[in-house]
């Protein structure tokens, strides 16, 4: 009976997946894609869900054109020669995208979870250029006209003029999958349901876009990197420079979107992409509304009148086929989320053997916090994000078990407690909840009843939530 009680023990506590892994990605003539998506593009990075890569990607242009607007040939990325030089498999768009990066498990219908980690300059100047027959205004601006701007990463400001400086705002252009398998090779140009060239500069270090996935895989992409970028992009290009940056892949299961949407620490943003402006409009505000609707579980009415009150409408870009429009609605708005600092904690204890030793900590805006302690993967302190209401879905399994009148330990000498086995692990909850806290702790080795069962239940539910799979060996 002991060995019995054990084994299932063991068997319900053993998670088989591994840790997460750091990747570095260096653009090369052989892990780009120049001027296209394309769901036949081999990868050139296999990951697992939960891993980060620190991705360099590069200039949107080429040695002679840099050159000939007064960069110093020292000053060209050697990288760039040779891409220039060995790439002859490109367009029909003109960006040098970095990848594809294969993320394994993401099929059709997930939506990856791109969490941008940090972004660096990687060389210290930009361009901005205009052509004719390009930009929002080429019956105004017919001719051509290349702008070298020198970057100060020190000061984080660009030196566009004597007298001119701008605030450096560093964000990816182009972050995308590969659109469908019917679609074949499609220009980096133009934004669209696989996201790609969004030119979104509130897409900064510290957001995460969340990409609908339409090929096994998902194949990201990243490039066209700006040091800033106006809302519009007019001329056509920004301040298109070379960047660094590194970024977290989650696969999300849970999701279904139709578009690619981002959150920022302060803002929920849904976007729209047509051709005509209109439609990108209402495109976007159509997103907003079904984001109220089925992640704040407001009615269709309630969510349009919040959207006329309280969200904002800005043009992304005007220059890239499809015209881009984003919303952006305040999370400050949502109190009934916040300031309550409310907290769910699993920890687990040690055994006779190799058991994971962690805590895990859920916070009521989705953080998650995870120590691992022994026999896990991942040591020492790592952090994840779910969604706030899943906290809420936590809190609804705490009530079920009518978690507040439980007693606060089920050990050895305890009432609730018959001891059937012995070197088993233990399991600690707690939760605190609109100023209430209460704690139970759970020796696996009592002998098996209703309460412990739900108890059990209980713990199994909050790892699974929380995902602490990607960090438990």
């Amino acid at each position: 009976m002991k060995l019995t009680i054990l084994v299932a023990t063991m068997l319900l506590l053993t998670l088989t997946v591994n840790a997460q892994q750091t990747y570095q990605l260096k653009p090369t003539p052989k892990t780009v894609a120049w001027g296209y998506y394309d769901a036949s593009t081999p990868p050139v990075l296999r990951i697992k869900s939960g891993d980060t890569v620190e991705v360099q990607t590069l200039i949107t242009s080429t040695p002679a054109r840099l050159e000939g607007a007064g960069v110093k040939p020292a000053d060209v990325e050697q990288s760039l020669r040779d891409i220039v030089k060995e790439v002859t498999n490109k367009g029909p768009g003109g960006h040098i995208l970095t990848g594809p990066i294969f993320i394994e498990t993401a099929e059709p219908g997930d939506v990856l979870e791109v969490r941008i980690k940090s972004i660096r300059l990687a060389i210290p100047y930009a361009y901005n250029a205009f052509s004719p027959g390009r930009g929002f205004l080429p019956e105004d601006f017919p001719y051509a006209k290349m702008r070298i701007i020198p970057l100060d990463e020190q000061r984080m400001v660009a030196h566009f003029a004597d007298g001119i400086e701008i605030p450096l705002h560093p964000f990816f252009g182009s972050m995308g999958v590969a659109p469908p398998d019917v679609s074949g090779r499609i220009s980096s140009a133009p934004p669209w349901i696989h996201a790609g060239n969004l030119d979104n500069k509130e897409l900064v270090a510290g957001t995460t876009l969340f990409i609908p996935v339409h090929a096994r895989g998902a194949l990201f992409l990243v490039g066209d990197g700006h040091a800033g970028q106006g809302n519009g992009e007019v001329d056509i290009t920004a301040m298109e420079t070379s960047l660094i940056g590194t970024f977290q892949f989650i696969v999300r299961k849970d999701m279904h979107l139709h578009w690619p949407r981002a959150e920022t620490p302060t803002h929920y943003i849904t976007m729209g992409l047509h051709e005509d402006l209109n439609e990108a409009t209402k495109a976007a505000l159509r997103e907003m509304i079904d984001f109220l609707v089925t992640e704040k579980h407001l009615t269709r009415d309630d969510a349009y009148q919040l959207s006329s009150v309280a969200a904002d409408l800005d043009i992304t870009q005007l220059v890239d086929g499809n015209k881009g429009v984003h919303a952006m609605i305040p999370k400050a708005i949502f109190v009934a989320a916040q300031g309550r600092g409310d907290l769910i904690t699993l920890e687990r204890g040690a055994c006779f053997g190799t058991c994971p030793i962690y805590k895990v900590t859920v916070a009521s805006d989705g953080m998650v916090t995870f120590e691992g302690r022994d026999f896990v993967k991942t040591k020492g302190k790592a952090t994840g994000q779910i969604k706030p209401d899943d906290f809420q879905k936590l809190v609804n399994e705490f009530n079920k078990i009518k978690y507040f009148s439980l007693d606060d330990k089920y050990e050895p000498g305890s009432p609730g407690c018959t001891v059937g086995a012995t070197d088993n692990p233990s399991a600690l909850t707690s939760i605190e909840r609109n100023g209430r806290t209460k704690s139970v702790s759970h020796y696996y080795g009592c002998k098996p009843s209703e309460v412990l069962r739900a108890l059990s239940a209980l713990e199994r539910k909050i790892d699974e939530i929380a995902g602490t799979e990607m960090w438990v060996k």
